[in-house]
């Protein structure tokens, strides 16, 4: 199968480091194919993370990046039109999702390159809109519950295990939730959530419903979960030291919103200064140390692109066990709603699972 490629393409490119009211849109040139594994897609939606505004806001400088035009957002679906020479798992006019490399960043826009090692033929059941939802999240949170599933492999991984999931209706935290019930059997998950979300925690997961929710804005985690109470806490809020009396000694917390490992980060920003990465290294020892005194196991989790996971993910998919959480949508064409729904995560205010943009 031959696509016609044209030269040019519309895309949500960025001439400095700023907020979401002052995102730009530009026409740009398709990028083309350039490495044996790498493959062109015709974008048919785009997903955004907390991650892509912080980076578009000025974060990227200081791990190195800062080549304009900034090309925004690292999650889509969409349609392979052409491949590398040695890509052997997709071919053009496979159906596809990938949360693309840092190198590759660049989803809000009408063609995309991505490695074969981290796209995958998007689940058959989900439509454009819900398998660009999925990658980054999905991905995330099951390399997350991994390295909790191997820390209690002696006890017989987290069956049973009791789990504190914050912000259970975030991107992130319904993925957690659903793969905490559907997937690795816990015995109890506890989750927060402010007044306004409690009421909807039915309408999106109504098949894995937590079994505590707490209302953040009127109650204490700690006291209202109980003190030791956990064995390990998927922290997605940046709880790891706050909210540590919740842990049973020989419990884990993995952690995607604290302190990062700057070895970690230096393998997706290898341009990374070096007093950053020291100064990382440092104060994640530190959190590491403040834990372990507690006698709790703490980590924070880099995740790594993988298309053997978005297959796994495609698995429980189909299974019924995960779904993707959609909160708000908007046509790329829209440039205000597009900036409108950017700025609600910058302001982590009211959002509910993920915001898509359809590439239209």
């Amino acid at each position: 199968m031959t696509y016609q490629i044209p030269r040019s393409m519309r895309a949500l490119a960025l001439s400095k480091y700023c907020k979401p009211s002052e995102y730009a849109f530009a026409t740009l040139p398709v990028p083309e194919i350039k490495e044996p594994d790498e493959l062109l897609i015709k974008v048919k939606a785009a997903s955004v993370n907390p991650v892509d505004v912080k980076m578009a806001s000025g974060l990227g400088k200081f791990l190195g990046v800062a080549d304009f035009p900034y090309k925004f957002g690292y999650d889509l679906s969409g349609i392979v039109v052409a491949i590398g020479s040695g890509v052997q798992n997709l071919k053009p006019g496979d159906e596809v999702y990938s949360r693309l490399a840092e190198k590759h960043r660049g989803s809000l826009a009408e063609y995309a390159i991505s490695s074969a090692t981290v796209t995958a033929k998007k689940p058959a059941s989900l439509n454009w809109l819900e398998a660009a939802s999925m990658p980054l999240v999905s991905q995330t949170a099951i390399q997350s519950f991994a390295i909790a599933e191997k820390h209690f492999a002696a006890q017989g991984g987290l069956k049973g295990k009791t789990v504190y999931i914050p912000a259970g209706l975030s991107g992130t935290g319904s993925i957690a939730v659903q793969l905490a019930k559907n997937v690795y059997g816990v015995g109890k998950v506890i989750t927060t959530l402010s007044t306004s979300k409690i009421s909807r925690v039915d309408q999106y997961l109504g098949h894995a419903l937590p079994d505590q929710m707490i209302d953040y804005t009127k109650e204490k985690t700690v006291l209202a979960a109980g003190k030791e109470s956990v064995d390990f806490m998927f922290d997605t809020t940046g709880a790891s030291v706050g909210e540590l009396g919740l842990m049973k000694k020989g419990g884990v917390i993995v952690s995607i919103s604290s302190v990062p490992s700057g070895t970690q980060m230096k393998v997706s920003h290898p341009e990374m200064p070096f007093w950053l990465y020291y100064t990382l290294n440092f104060l994640e020892w530190m959190v590491r140390v403040w834990v372990g005194r507690k006698g709790v196991t703490y980590g924070f989790m880099e995740r790594v692109g993988s298309s053997k996971d978005l297959d796994t993910l495609s698995q429980y998919v189909a299974e019924g066990k995960v779904k993707p959480i959609i909160g708000r949508v908007a046509k790329f064409s829209d440039e205000e709603e597009v900036r409108a729904g950017c700025q609600q995560i910058w302001d982590a205010k009211g959002g509910v699972g993920k915001f898509v943009i359809e590439i239209d």
